[in-house]
């Protein structure tokens, strides 16, 4: 007997330009989720907040990271609707300078028919098992590394609470300790602001005044002096007033 084909099944189409972005599983899986529930022409979404945590089996401030995520790299767009609605977009051109395969940075375009000449290269975007290959890749972070002054620029901007200075510092001794390799450095540095900001220490500026002790301010004991012409001396120190 044939295989059947299952006409039930549900499934999403996830273009090779999202593998290869530098975001979360929980960013990627949300992008399947989106595409899952996206119009075939128009690419447009809009599933509750509560509906994408219950398929990412995750709380909604999660969600709207993993929203960020993918915002920020380029893989949809978010549209606020009346009615706290949210209308997503899903992209499936891949943004400017994303790695395609074989260091590329597009990918031949799709088409309805099936040539002979593209039969034979069925195989052409299969992934490179050769380390050598993989290793050319992705670069280590350099020890010298810095980002443009327009990247630093962008930086500052987007998250003025960062010294970028000390964050690429640590940045550097991070991911060289940790032997980390990247496709794209300033990519990955953009990653490492963002986390930065989400777990800073919230500043708190203190502003120190000289403290007197109460019987130096004017007119502390005042209400004492009063009670004293008054008679009660209840609340007189020893010598105060020429009290005894």
């Amino acid at each position: 007997m044939g295989n059947k084909i299952n006409i039930s099944r549900r499934f999403a189409i996830v273009d090779e330009w999202v593998i290869n972005l530098d975001i979360s599983d929980r960013a990627f899986k949300l992008y399947a989720v989106l595409a899952r529930y996206a119009d075939n022409n128009t690419h447009k979404a809009f599933p509750s907040r509560e509906t994408l945590a219950t398929r990412l089996r995750c709380s909604k401030a999660s969600v709207d990271r993993a929203v960020m995520e993918l915002v920020d790299a380029k893989a949809i767009e978010k549209k606020h609707r009346a009615y706290n609605s949210v209308l997503y977009t899903v992209l499936v051109d891949p943004p400017e300078g994303v790695i395609m395969a074989d260091n590329k940075v597009s990918s031949p375009v799709s088409t309805d028919v099936i040539t002979p000449d593209e039969v034979t290269r069925t195989t052409q975007l299969e992934p490179d098992n050769d380390i050598e290959t993989k290793t050319k890749r992705a670069q280590a972070v350099p020890e010298d590394w810095q980002p443009s002054d327009t990247f630093r620029a962008e930086c500052e901007q987007k998250w003025p609470t960062l010294i970028i200075a000390q964050e690429v510092e640590a940045f550097i001794d991070f991911h060289i300790a940790k032997g980390s390799v990247f496709k794209d450095v300033q990519r990955a540095f953009r990653t490492w602001c963002r986390n930065a900001t989400k777990w800073e220490k919230p500043r708190t500026v203190i502003h120190k005044q000289e403290v007197k002790p109460a019987a130096d301010i004017p007119g502390a004991r005042a209400w004492v002096r009063a009670l004293h012409d008054q008679g009660e001396h209840w609340e007189c120190r020893d010598g105060e007033f020429g009290c005894k």
